[in-house]
């Protein structure tokens, strides 16, 4: 395996937790005011369920962080602690191959 690729892998795997910690910290913060419309206007509406852009989460921290601070820094724990996840993957990941590279070699 071309070390590149995994090289790429690796970056693909930080912004997929990455990404994932930070539209689950926009939901969870949607959530938390009963999905208000006029405050959260969703993206698009699975049954019951909105979905909103992940970015979205910042723009109402700007807004509203002064209405209700608990909630988002709750939120906002969430999302640096999927950025700390990411950096965890990210260690863990690049260990692997120093030890196949190390391993490859001898017998």
């Amino acid at each position: 395996m071309a070390l590149t690729k995994l090289l790429i892998g690796q970056i693909l795997v930080l912004f997929a937790i990455v990404g994932a910690g930070i539209w689950f910290a926009t939901e969870w913060c949607a959530s938390e005011p009963d999905f208000q419309a006029q405050v959260c206007a969703s993206r698009f509406i699975l049954p019951r369920l909105p979905f909103h852009r992940p970015r979205q989460l910042f723009a109402w921290w700007f807004w509203y962080d002064a209405y209700a601070p608990p909630i988002f820094n709750r939120a906002g724990a969430i999302a640096v602690s999927s950025g700390l996840a990411g950096c965890i993957v990210q260690i863990v990941g690049s260990l692997r191959p120093a030890d196949w590279l190390m391993s490859a070699g001898s017998e």
